[in-house]
């Protein structure tokens, strides 16, 4: 049963400003108290008429009726809308801060990857050479599996370990795996990412510190992890050489630092920003992120009206590292994080059209569930969503795209090529 705490500590709080109601000269610990007896009151009464009844003939539920009873023993709500609205919004802000570390002026701030290779290190692609760690929800996540699908990487090189967004399940973070439900390890058989990390990342004999983060490298014939920073990932699969004569080339030699450039302000006005502005906890905070996103869109919509992808004709890194942003953007970042503050990628002409080809590329749309990530950022990030209500899309939130991809002919046209010696 609903118990009911003693409001009372609100009113000497030094964080709650006074409520001292002139009128009457009483204060707010004294209309408290008097609330509290009167919802224990209601609740009597409530459980006396649930006894037997129908819930289809039952009277609507009214909740506590703590407004009716605010109005009667306290001579008004003034006091009681004040303490529910500072209590809910501590409440918010504290959760929001143990999900997104905060500066002091509310904004967030992305913590830093823990684990990185040597700078200048390469991928050597062999079979049964590596595993990657990856969630379906994850826009990190989703960029590894882009570069891999796009450079044609096979599984036996790179395995792609599938995990559960799933907290509950989770002993930290929120990455985990059921065998039941075909979702296991084939590495280190582990229950979830923390126990894949104590393994991987972990010192002799101890377990791991840190953040458990996907995506996640791991040397298969080491058993050590090699990096957990999804841009150097990208970079170790895009540059990475493999056993075939023509490859696709998505660093390709006097673009790099158009690519380098592109990454950098893409990453900072849409793909971080939207969660800049999802995890801020002051007004302020917001509108910088909100007004960030703005500029982003608007940037790239005006690149793409005279460009067919963001680093001239054909697909490069860059439109890798954009894509997973845009392909959550309506379904999840326009209204959960942005408050509907910036529009909708489809609103804008070229930006939908660039989504489309991209969408069109063979197995670009194999390697996300939209639908699924919808359904767990409104169902997880409960601080930013309390009633875990998800939305019911007006259309699939997967049909980013035409409803058949490119022949290989067509697609091949989209690419940069070089040979394997080069």
């Amino acid at each position: 049963p609903f118990s009911v705490p003693n409001l009372s500590m609100f009113a000497t709080s030094s964080k709650f400003p006074s409520t001292v109601d002139a009128d009457k000269g009483r204060s707010a610990a004294t209309h408290l108290a008097a609330l509290t007896t009167g919802v224990a009151a209601v609740q009597r009464l409530r459980r006396a008429r649930r006894g037997g009844k129908s819930t289809l003939n039952a009277e609507p539920d009214r909740g506590f009726r703590i407004l009716e009873w605010a109005s009667s023993a306290m001579g008004g709500q003034k006091s009681l809308v004040k303490v529910a609205r500072w209590g809910s919004r501590e409440a918010w802000r504290t959760m929001v801060k143990e999900l997104a570390p905060q500066s002091p002026s509310g904004d967030y701030l992305r913590p830093a990857s823990q684990l990185k290779a040597e700078t200048g290190s390469k991928l050597t692609l062999i079979d049964g050479g590596h595993a990657v760690y990856v969630g379906n929800t994850c826009p990190w996540c989703h960029r590894i599996q882009l570069a891999l699908v796009l450079r044609r990487v096979p599984e036996n090189l790179v395995a792609r370990v599938q995990m559960l967004d799933e907290p509950e399940r989770a002993s930290r973070g929120g990455w985990a795996f059921d065998p039941a439900r075909g979702v296991s390890d084939p590495v280190f058989d582990a229950a979830d990412l923390r126990e894949v990390y104590d393994r991987a990342a972990g010192g002799e004999g101890k377990g791991y510190v840190g953040r458990c983060t996907a995506p996640l490298l791991v040397d298969r014939s080491t058993g050590r992890a090699v990096s957990n920073d999804s841009i150097q990932l990208v970079r170790f699969i895009t540059t990475a050489r493999l056993a075939s004569d023509r490859e696709v080339d998505l660093f390709p030699g006097g673009l790099e630092s158009t690519i380098e450039e592109t990454n950098r302000w893409t990453y900072e006005l849409l793909s971080n920003a939207v969660y800049r502005a999802g995890f801020s906890t002051s007004q302020e905070a917001f509108a910088r992120a909100a007004e960030d996103v703005t500029r982003g869109l608007d940037r790239a919509n005006e690149l793409l009206a005279s460009q067919r992808f963001l680093c001239g004709d054909h697909i490069t890194e860059a439109d890798v590292m954009l894509l997973p942003c845009a392909a959550r953007f309506d379904a999840v970042y326009a209204f959960l994080f942005l408050r509907g503050s910036c529009g909708l990628w489809r609103e804008r002409e070229h930006l939908r059209r660039w989504l489309r080809d991209c969408w069109s590329l063979p197995g670009v749309r194999e390697t996300v569930d939209v639908r699924a990530c919808q359904q767990s950022y409104y169902g997880t990030l409960f601080p930013l969503n309390p009633s875990q209500i998800v939305p019911v899309p007006a259309a699939d939130p997967d049909a980013l795209g035409p409803a058949e991809e490119l022949s290989i002919s067509e697609a091949e046209a989209c690419f940069h090529w070089k040979k394997a010696t080069e």
